[in-house]
């Protein structure tokens, strides 16, 4: 691959999160949007108009060209692993929208393929990169609230129109849990910096076959547990709530937030301090995790420490294991 000074992108997929991508490229210093992709041209066309983007390419095309040095895959859930699998084979480096791929089995086999090839591939989970959070994790892991002990969060929505299609239909692998339930387990996962040892969960399907409401209980090596509840088909707080042997800590707005609140006390019941903590993320939160893929990349780093590609093997073995609990498979796996 020619040496990289600003990073030339194509993305493949030109619907809602592709835009969003494109905004993130624009404002983001060190890229260029080369190209997109889609398998209907018109909607491609479309998104070139809108972004000022040079090339409209199939996906053969965006692989193939020499000007691309990174793909950001944004198609639906069930072409991930095919369409990031096609970049890596062309020797590109993959930046795949969360989540990563469908199962555990897909995410090895493109790992597998990065690390022969020595291409940089990251999920695309952006949450993790916001200042916000990144901040949340320096309190926990700086034991302000003392060893946390317990996590409550409740993730849900009743999901928009333009992304019903997406999330309802079992041949796009659809569900609750691949597109909303990834957000916490990750947020766990990613303050405790562990992955579940003990996992119980349970749901409710939607008449057209996916898990439509979902809760998760997770316990973790440190001892700490987890409870998560999510839906695309209820209004829910969306909030997180944190505690510790010296304390809580309250985060609204789950995980997008940029306010959160530090409760401490001294193993009694009275709280003795209460402090607001606000931390400004960029309206278009997409850019932190571009900023993160740009310097991997001229670092000379084939994964990010923020989200390794053996944690995102392990994320998708939880989602695995409670599907497998609900006997619950894709028509396509």
């Amino acid at each position: 691959m020619k040496s990289i000074q600003k990073l030339n992108w194509g993305i493949m997929g030109a619907g809602i999160i592709a835009h969003k991508m494109a905004d993130a490229l624009k404002i983001t210093p060190g890229c260029i949007l080369n190209a997109i992709a889609s398998k209907t041209p018109a909607k491609a066309k479309t998104f070139a108009n809108i972004h000022r983007v040079p090339n409209v390419f199939s996906y053969e095309e965006i692989v193939s060209s020499q000007e691309i040095d990174i793909v950001y895959v944004a198609t639906t859930h069930n072409f991930h692993f095919e369409n990031a699998r096609l970049a890596l084979e062309h020797n590109k480096h993959v930046l795949i929208e969360k989540p990563f791929v469908v199962n555990a089995k897909e995410a090895q086999e493109l790992v597998r393929i990065a690390r022969k090839k020595k291409l940089f591939l990251m999920e695309a989970i952006w949450t993790r990169f916001l200042p916000s959070v990144i901040l949340l994790k320096s309190k926990i892991q700086n034991k302000e609230i003392g060893t946390v002990k317990q996590f409550n969060i409740s993730f849900g929505v009743f999901v928009s129109p333009e992304y019903e299609k997406r999330l309802k239909d079992p041949a796009l692998a659809g569900g609750v849990t691949l597109d909303l339930g990834i957000y916490p387990i990750s947020f766990v996962c990613y303050l405790l910096e562990e992955v579940p040892i003990h996992i119980k969960s349970m749901t409710h399907f939607s008449e057209q076959g996916v898990d439509e409401t979902a809760n998760y209980v997770f316990e973790f090596p440190s001892g700490c547990l987890a409870n998560i509840c999510t839906s695309y088909n209820l209004k829910m707080k969306n909030e997180a709530h944190i505690y510790g042997t010296k304390g809580f800590i309250e985060f609204p707005q789950f995980s997008t937030g940029e306010r959160f609140f530090v409760h401490k006390h001294e193993g009694t019941n009275e709280i003795i301090n209460t402090t607001e903590i606000l931390e400004k993320n960029n309206e278009n939160g997409f850019i932190y995790q571009v900023e993160e893929v740009i310097n991997c990349i001229h670092q000379g780093r084939l994964e990010s420490t923020i989200i390794s590609l053996d944690e995102t093997i392990a994320i998708m073995e939880i989602m695995d294991k409670m599907r497998e609990e609900w006997g619950f498979t894709y028509p396509f796996e």
